[in-house]
């Protein structure tokens, strides 16, 4: 399950391959470029991404660019809120705070709901 490739997406993927691409996408893609190949060395915020990457949300022509996305498991990028993403890890577990938006219908504008956490981990 773990590794670092496939680094990008390919209909012919078969087995362990073709999961593996798909958990380091779930869970640890914070960089790529713009054809989709992932980066999984850096984890650092946005703005550190390295030359030739970006962060996933900023690839021209994502196919999910329609699409209002909320994750997580990425606390260096902090709380972001913009019309298609919804970043809401904003690092509890290093003493940040436990993010949330609420929206009470579709249609409704998100309301950041962030409640103060003790630190319980040193970040490294």
């Amino acid at each position: 399950m773990y590794g670092n490739t496939p680094t990008a997406w390919s209909n012919q993927l078969k087995g362990a391959e073709r999961l593996r691409v798909i958990i380091n996408a779930f869970t640890r893609l914070r960089f790529c470029n713009a054809k989709g190949v992932m980066e999984f060395e850096s984890k650092e915020g946005a703005g550190d991404a390295p030359k030739g990457y970006m962060p996933w949300f900023e690839v021209p022509h994502r196919q999910t660019n329609h699409i209002t996305i909320a994750f997580g498991h990425w606390s260096t990028l902090g709380a972001v809120a913009r019309n298609d993403i919804w970043a809401l890890d904003t690092g509890c577990v290093w003493g940040g705070c436990l993010t949330a938006f609420q929206r009470n219908q579709p249609t409704d504008t998100p309301h950041r709901i962030e409640i103060k956490c003790p630190s319980y981990q040193t970040p490294f």
